[in-house]
């Protein structure tokens, strides 16, 4: 069965959902890391960001000076949360094998499409893919990291762009061995 001309019928049941929603959760684990950096070192700081948009804004945003100061403010705040959500997502993986803890709570995991792939490989490689998301939404803007998300919609095993890069899939954190056909 597929959906706008996509093909969706071969995902396992309830995959798309869940790495949704494990998405989601880790989203908002990366904001409270985030909060909880930010209260004990002032880093990072959109809320001085916030303040510096306001004053450009003040000032009718013809001010050079005050526009180069919101996107220096922005860059390095951007930049540490996206080493904030990176350092969470190795750790996570590292620990647990190939799930973060929102595909923990959801039951998923990343295994490898060849299951002969060593854990220190696969968990090389996982840091990889960790770092092409780091870098798609910083050097890229965001741009690439959105593509690669979305073809987990359009192909039947519902993999994302960066898990095709390191030849991994989604499964049900029951189900680690072999490719399923």
């Amino acid at each position: 069965m597929g959906f706008l001309g996509l093909e969706t019928a071969k995902a396992p049941a309830g995959m798309r959902g869940r790495r949704f929603l494990a998405f989601c959760a880790d989203l908002l684990i990366v904001l409270a890391l985030s909060f909880l950096a930010y209260r004990f070192t002032g880093q990072p700081d959109f809320f001085a960001v916030r303040a510096a948009m306001d004053a450009a804004q003040a000032a009718g945003g013809q001010n050079a000076e005050l526009t180069a100061a919101v996107f220096a403010q922005f860059d390095r705040a951007f930049r540490l949360l996206l080493l904030i959500a990176f350092g969470y997502e190795v750790a996570a993986q590292t620990v647990t094998g190939g799930s973060t803890l929102g595909k923990l709570l959801l039951g998923l995991g990343l295994v490898p499409m060849d299951p002969a792939r060593g854990r220190v490989t696969q968990l090389l490689l996982l840091w990889v893919r960790s770092g092409l998301k780091l870098l798609s939404l910083y050097l890229l803007q965001g741009f690439p990291f959105l593509l690669c998300c979305l073809t987990a919609l359009t192909n039947g095993e519902c993999r994302t762009g960066f898990d095709m890069a390191v030849k991994v899939r989604p499964a049900f954190r029951g189900d680690r061995g072999a490719k399923e056909g």
